[in-house]
C-alpha cells in the first residue's frame, strides 16, 4: 500500500500549526465545492463548447482544409487565453474542451491539406510541444506529452529505420524514469508544472505502445515502413531492464540502502531474473518499472496502472509462448515457485520490509 506521511510525521511540533495556516490559505475556492457541483459545471462546460464549435464549423469547415488550419489555431489560441483568464471550473472545462476541438481541427486539415500522415504527425509534434509550455493545465499538459510522443513514435515508425523506433521508446522511458526520481527537485524549478503531467504521459505512451506490440502484433508492424525491421524483442526486454535497474539503484541510493550491498545485488538480481523469463514480453519489465517509481514516490495512480497492465502483459506473456499447454503451465509453475522462493530469501534475510506500514 501506498504510505503518505502527514504533517505529524514530517514536521517538529512548533511548525505544525504554521503549516496548516499555509495550507488552508493556500486551497482555491473550488476545493470546497461538492464533487457533483463539479462535474455537472464541467459537463455543462463541455456541452457548450460542443454546440460553439458545431455552429462555426458548419459555416468555415465544410470543405475547406485551410479554414479547418484557421479555425483551429484560434479556439486553441482563445484556449489558452481563457484558461489564464481564470482558473474556475467552468472556464478550465470550457477551455480544454475547446482547445482539444481546435487541435483536432488544426491537425486534421494540415493532414487533409497535404495528403501526408507524415505531415500531420510533424504538425501534432510542434503544436503539443508549445502547448505544453504554454497551457497552463495538468489535464492539456498530460495529453499533450501522451499525443506529441505517440506522434514521434509513429513519425519515426513511417521514416526511419524500424530500430530506431525502440531505441526512441527506451529513450522516453529513460526521461519518463528520470522525471519521476528527481520530481521533488524540478517540481521547484521554473516548469515544474510540467513534469508531472509530462512524465505519466510519456509511462502511458511506453505502456499503450507495449500494449500494442504484444496484443497487436500484425497492426503494430504494419505501421512500419516498407523493408523496415524492428529489434529484436528479447534486446528491447534488456534494454528496459536496464532502466528499471537504474531506477532501482537510485531508489536504493535515495532510501539510504547500499547498492552494492546485499540488499542491492538481491534487488538486481531479482530484476535480471525477471527479464530474463519474461524476455519475448518487454511490457512485464517495463511495467515493474513503473511499479518501483509508484512505490517510491507514493502514486496511487502509478501503481493502479501498473497493476492493471501487468496483469495484461502477464497474460500476453502466457499466450505468447511458443510451447503446449503442459509445458507453459510448467513454465509458469516453474517461474512462479522461483519467485515465491525468491520472496521467502527476501523476507527471511530482510524482516524489517515486513514491518512498514
Amino acid at each position: 500500500m501506498a504510505f503518505k506521511p502527514s504533517l505529524r510525521d514530517v514536521l517538529p511540533v512548533e511548525l505544525q500549526e504554521q503549516a496548516r495556516a499555509t495550507l488552508a490559505t493556500s486551497k482555491d475556492a473550488t476545493a470546497s465545492m461538492p464533487w457533483f457541483v463539479r462535474v455537472l459545471t464541467g459537463f455543462g462546460a463541455w456541452l457548450a463548447s460542443c454546440f460553439l464549435i458545431a455552429f462555426i464549423s458548419i459555416g468555415v469547415v465544410v470543405g475547406e482544409e485551410v479554414g479547418a488550419i484557421v479555425l483551429g489555431l484560434l479556439l486553441t489560441g482563445g484556449a489558452v487565453f481563457v484558461r489564464h483568464a481564470g482558473s474556475n471550473v467552468f472556464l478550465t472545462q470550457l477551455a480544454l474542451s475547446t482547445g482539444l476541438a481546435g487541435q483536432g481541427l488544426f491537425i486534421g486539415g494540415v493532414g487533409a491539406l497535404t495528403e501526408s500522415e507524415k505531415v500531420a504527425a510533424l504538425a501534432t509534434i510542434v503544436l503539443q510541444t508549445v502547448l505544453l509550455f504554454v497551457y497552463p493545465d495538468a489535464i492539456q499538459r498530460f495529453l499533450s506529452s501522451l499525443f506529441g510522443s505517440l506522434a514521434l513514435l509513429f513519425l519515426l515508425r513511417t521514416t526511419a529505420p524500424g530500430v530506431l523506433v525502440d531505441v526512441a521508446l527506451v529513450g522516453l522511458t529513460v526521461l519518463a524514469h528520470l522525471l519521476f526520481l528527481q520530481q521533488a527537485r524540478l517540481q521547484s524549478e521554473r516548469w515544474g508544472g510540467l513534469v508531472t503531467p509530462a512524465a505519466f504521459g510519456l509511462v502511458t505512451t511506453l505502456l499503450f505502445s507495449l500494449v500494442m506490440r504484444t496484443w497487436f502484433h500484425d497492426l503494430y508492424g504494419s505501421l512500419f515502413r516498407e523493408g523496415a525491421t524492428e529489434l529484436p524483442v528479447g534486446v528491447l526486454t534488456l534494454g528496459l531492464a536496464v532502466v528499471t535497474m537504474y531506477s532501482a539503484w537510485r531508489v536504493l541510493e535515495e532510501t539510504n540502502s547500499n547498492p552494492g550491498g546485499l540488499t542491492g545485488v538481491t534487488t538486481f538480481a531479482s530484476l535480471g531474473l525477471m527479464a530474463l523469463l519474461t524476455l519475448h514480453t518487454p511490457g512485464i519489465i517495463a511495467t515493474i518499472g513503473v511499479l518501483l517509481l509508484g512505490f517510491h514516490r507514493r502514486s496511487v495512480v502509478l501503481l493502479g496502472m501498473a497493476v492493471v497492465f501487468i496483469l495484461a502483459f502477464g497474460v500476453g506473456y502466457y499466450y505468447d509462448l511458443q510451447l503446449t499447454l503442459l509445458a507453459k503451465s510448467l513454465a509458469l509453475l516453474g517461474s512462479g515457485l522461483v519467485l515465491l522462493g525468491l520472496r521467502l530469501f527476501i523476507l527471511r534475510r530482510f524482516p524489517a520490509a515486513e514491518e512498514v506500514r
